[in-house]
């Protein structure tokens, strides 16, 4: 099944560790900017839609990792 992980820039080095423990090294991570907690709502829907493109692309291509 198709998936693509979404994370912050803090979270960058765990999500590498994680896919490799889980064998999955080329799984698709989509970076965004960190902290969420301080954006406003336009800001987190501006970062959703810049986002776009790369998840699709995680979601339709086969093995490629996304930034």
């Amino acid at each position: 099944m198709p998936a693509v992980t979404v994370i912050t820039t803090a979270f960058i080095k765990a999500a590498e560790l994680r896919a490799k423990a889980l064998g999955l090294p080329e799984h698709p991570v989509v970076v965004i900017d960190h902290p969420m907690y301080s954006k406003t709502g336009d800001e987190i829907k501006d970062q959703a839609r810049n986002s776009v493109e790369k998840i699709v692309d995680g979601l339709t291509s086969s093995g490629s990792r996304n930034g």
